[in-house]
């Protein structure tokens, strides 16, 4: 890699590819999951940590700030996903994490909110990950929407932007310890106050769910679904075998296709192959057995 690529990221403008992206979140929800995350928030710390391997892995260097505003623009999609979920037609689908809506209620929501298509009828990458870190603090992040906003309203977007382009951000002091802006004591006052306030109405209007819980549950129910696929008898075969089998009667003797059918039966991996094939490889399959075992009737 060129020096001047690698170090695209020293100045204000930080482009990410989605590997890079999907590095940092993985690393940041490790950090959750393994407890070196301990207060609501990631401190500079963290955002510093993630830069470092960032650098020596994929020898881009990004600061501590810009990993810290890019999850900025991570935060702002997890927090439409759930907006999305919560949409009265919405289903969510818990195997590929996907938001459904069906094709009416699709076209008429995108028709007013465009920049949705995004994140409906199709799998969101990441979303296990961004659960992880955003989970139990959307609630209470100064981010949260209020349930009363329109959906299509993204409020503060402007300034996240303009973070994730400069690498600058305000309002960042907990999270920055390099600030050294001077703050009055009345406008700290302020700040607190509507911060309390902000945290109560939030806390009511989404419930907190542990980041490192939600995990232990995704993980508990993916092994679940492991343990009863293996416990399924491999001696079933589909329901739908005679009749799909039947419907040759007609190019071939019945009891010909009666005698094949018992074949399938005795060999059910045989049955199940046989039972997804398209209609065409289905004849072949069944005139080459006639064929080969019984004399043309």
């Amino acid at each position: 890699m060129e020096p001047a690529e690698a170090n695209a990221g020293i100045g204000g403008h930080a482009t990410w590819t989605s590997t890079w992206s999907a590095y940092m979140l993985e690393y940041l929800a490790s950090l959750v999951v393994n407890g070196t995350k301990t207060s609501s928030t990631f401190k500079m710390v963290h955002y510093n940590g993630c830069a470092k391997p960032l650098q020596e892995k994929f020898g881009i260097v990004r600061t501590g700030e810009q990993v810290k505003n890019h999850l900025k623009t991570w935060q702002k999609k997890f927090r439409k996903i759930c907006d999305l979920r919560g949409l009265s037609a919405a289903n969510w689908d818990e195997d590929t994490c996907t938001v459904t809506l069906d094709y009416e209620h699709y076209n008429n929501h995108i028709k007013d909110h465009k920049s949705d298509v995004d994140f409906l009828n199709k799998p969101i990458q990441h979303f296990e990950e961004m659960n992880t870190i955003f989970g139990s603090t959307m609630a209470t992040s100064k981010f949260a929407k209020d349930s009363s906003a329109p959906l299509g309203t993204e409020d503060g977007g402007a300034e996240d932007c303009e973070a994730e382009e400069t690498g600058k951000s305000d309002g960042d002091a907990i999270a920055n310890e390099d600030n050294n802006g001077a703050t009055s004591s009345a406008s700290k006052t302020s700040k607190i106050g509507k911060t309390n306030n902000s945290k109560k109405s939030n806390k009511r209007s989404r419930p907190d769910v542990d980041p490192l819980v939600a995990a232990i549950n995704r993980g508990s129910n993916k092994i679940a679904k492991a343990i009863k696929e293996v416990g399924k008898s491999d001696n079933d075969v589909p329901s739908d075998l005679f009749d799909n089998l039947m419907a040759f009667n007609g190019s071939f003797n019945e009891t010909h296709l009666s005698f094949y059918y018992a074949h399938l039966v005795s060999q059910p991996h045989i049955a199940r192959a046989f039972n997804s094939l398209p209609f065409d490889h289905k004849l072949n399959w069944v005139a080459k057995y006639i064929a080969e075992n019984y004399s043309v009737q």
